[in-house]
Formats: C-alpha cells, sequence, structure tokens
C-alpha cells in the first residue's frame, strides 16, 4: 500500500516548481488521509505530530505561486487513467456525478445564489439561497467490487 501511494504522489511532483512546495503537498496530502477530525490544516498538524510552528507554512502552501490547481488536476486525471483499473461498460467508462444544494439564511454571504428547488414535497419553497456543490467521478473495480473514484469537486 505505501509503494502505491508513493507511486501516486511521486506523480505530482512536475506539477510544482519548487521542491519545498511539493514536499508540503505530499504532508497536507497524507495528513488528510490520517486525520482524525475535520479541522483542517490544525488536525493534520497534530495527527502527523508536526511543530506549531508549521502552521503558517503550511497556510502559506495554499496561497504559493509555485503550483497551479489546474495543473494538479490534469495530472489526477492522468494518474487516474494509468493506475486505477477503471470499470468499463459495452466498451464505455461509467461516469458518476452528484450535486447538493446547501441553504444559507443569509443572501450577501460570498457565492450565495438563488437556486431552484426540484422538490416534490410542496411545503418547500421553489426557490432558496445557498451554495451548489458538485462532483464527477469514475468507476474503478469490478462487477463484483466497485468504488467511485473522484475526478472532480466544484462548488456552482
Amino acid at each position: 500500500m505505501f509503494d502505491f501511494i508513493d507511486k501516486i504522489l511521486s506523480s505530482f511532483e512536475s506539477c510544482f516548481s519548487r521542491k519545498a512546495a511539493f514536499r508540503w503537498f505530499v504532508i497536507l496530502i497524507i495528513g488528510l488521509m490520517l486525520r482524525s477530525d475535520k479541522l483542517g490544516v490544525t488536525s493534520v498538524i497534530r495527527d502527523l505530530a508536526l511543530k506549531p510552528d508549521c502552521y503558517l507554512s503550511m497556510l502559506h502552501f495554499f496561497r504559493a505561486s509555485s503550483w497551479s490547481l489546474d495543473r494538479i488536476r490534469q495530472c489526477w486525471f492522468q494518474t487516474v487513467l494509468r493506475f486505477f483499473p477503471l470499470y468499463q461498460e459495452n466498451g464505455f467508462h461509467v461516469l458518476v456525478g452528484d450535486g447538493v444544494k446547501q441553504s444559507k439564511e443569509g443572501r450577501r454571504i460570498p457565492g450565495v445564489k438563488k437556486l431552484c428547488q426540484e422538490s416534490e414535497h410542496s411545503a418547500k419553497p421553489q426557490f432558496i439561497h445557498g451554495h451548489m456543490f458538485g462532483g464527477l467521478g469514475i468507476l474503478a473495480g469490478s462487477i463484483r467490487s466497485m468504488s467511485c473514484v473522484p475526478l472532480n469537486i466544484r462548488k456552482a
């Protein structure tokens, strides 16, 4: 398992113009896989037993100009095609998509939009104000044991 994770993470090295940024990327990915709670960077530092001084450096990683989210996303697509046993139905890969709308009370919150409610329940309003999150994945495995590998998750 460690060799598999190492191969996957090593394939992202070309996405970074600085070695330090790539090392922070690896630390963050491992930390997100192992963390015990959902408190963000703080939980990664705590669960990997890093020094508290690492907090600001880790936050700086997210604003660094030495990497691009689009390059990482493209590399992820190529990595999925290369390493995962993708399921096929009649010669085609199977994509899975889903979305969720999260209602927000405030209308002047950044990113809040007026969304149409598709519920058939008459007690729900036709429109809500909130965020829309959408995800796209691809099925991997066999007919007996399938899993969905996420390809992209975005806030619309």
